[in-house]
């Protein structure tokens, strides 16, 4: 490792305590937080948990400099990086240098190429994929993959920058802006470090804030802790045998989840995902007569009325007490078609095709 810069915000210096040799250049620019550690990574073409944020760069072979970021977790969305003291994360010489940091100072090093840059990469991908989670745009809540180091060196990442990075040879640079130290209990740790209790508790903790939030009427907030509180049950449900009394536990707590997700997103009038999240809701329990209502008014809201009249009927016929209001569905399902085929017939009254 090289020492790039160490700045500091307050009056005093801190002295890194590291095998490694260093010398200092004079770039280094970040904002504090209200609560993590801010990093920035270039790869350069040329227990007790500290919070931070993080970018990559590049340096070419011919030794320049570029200003081409590759991760930055302040424009990411993840919020900012959480590392846990003691935990054997991945790249090590974070923890390194991060146990030497005070509240606002800022260090910018270089790491060798061959001794960090799959760990690296396996990171990155990681704060992406939580960037998606966190922004509700995970393409499917079963769709898990995992890929070794040796994998990405040869399949490739999936990323084209983080390609780049590993073809490129070149050293790696991490700049890092230490914004807060918290002590456990006053921080909700990311997936990876969770025990299976503490994703279990969590889940049901998220399930009770995402409530509340609909009670308010904020139901794009609710989404959100809905759709977190799923990814950490689904993280639990991979891991046990399929239909096994533990798995179906699991997928058990998962559907009040998927049907809280559902309505939310019948209100937001993003029907697909309403339809989506109410067909794993039935592939689990094809009787479930929450979720076939709310399919079936996701299938009228997107005008699919065989679809729409089906799930209907079937709930209907589940649930009898709920025929007033199925009717007055459909009804209303009728009443928007035949505007529209009215509105249609208009629009193309004596034209000739």
């Amino acid at each position: 490792m090289m020492l790039l810069s160490r700045r500091r915000h307050a009056t005093f210096d801190v002295t890194v305590t590291s095998p490694l040799s260093a010398t200092i250049l004079p770039e280094a620019s970040t904002s504090v937080g209200a609560a993590a550690l801010e990093a920035e990574v270039r790869q350069h073409r040329a227990n007790d948990p500290k919070c931070s944020e993080l970018r990559a760069f590049s340096l070419p072979p011919d030794g320049s400099t570029s200003d081409e970021i590759i991760d930055d977790t302040r424009n990411l969305g993840t919020g900012p990086f959480e590392l846990l003291i003691g935990r054997e994360f991945k790249l090590s010489v974070w923890e390194d240098v991060v146990k030497t940091m005070r509240v606002g100072e800022i260090v910018k090093f270089q790491c060798p190429y061959k001794a960090v840059v799959m760990e690296y990469v396996l990171v990155s991908k990681a704060l992406r994929e939580l960037a998606k989670k966190r922004a509700g745009n995970d393409d499917d809540h079963h769709n898990h993959q995992h890929r070794c180091g040796f994998h990405h060196a040869v399949g490739g990442t999936g990323h084209c920058d983080l390609d780049s990075v590993i073809q490129n040879g070149s050293p790696i640079v991490f700049e890092f802006e230490l914004v807060s130290v918290r002590q456990p209990g006053e921080y909700l740790k990311d997936s990876w470090a969770m025990s299976t209790t503490e994703k279990s508790d969590a889940a049901a903790v998220l399930r009770g804030e995402g409530n509340a939030l609909y009670e308010l009427g904020k139901f794009e907030e609710a989404a959100k802790k809905y759709f977190l509180a799923l990814s950490y049950l689904e993280e639990l449900s991979i891991k046990e045998k399929a239909h096994s009394d533990e798995w179906n536990r699991i997928e058990e707590k998962k559907v009040p989840l998927l049907l809280n997700y559902a309505q939310c997103k019948l209100i937001m009038m993003e029907y697909a995902e309403a339809i989506r999240h109410t067909t794993t809701v039935l592939e689990f329990d094809s009787n479930n007569v929450k979720a076939l209502f709310r399919r079936g008014k996701a299938h009228a809201g997107c005008w699919n009325v065989e679809q729409a009249k089906l799930d209907f009927a079937k709930a209907c016929t589940l649930d009898p007490s709920l025929s007033k209001v199925i009717d007055k569905e459909l009804t209303a399902l009728m009443q928007r078609v035949n505007e529209k085929n009215t509105e249609e017939r208009n629009m193309f009254k004596g034209k000739l095709f």
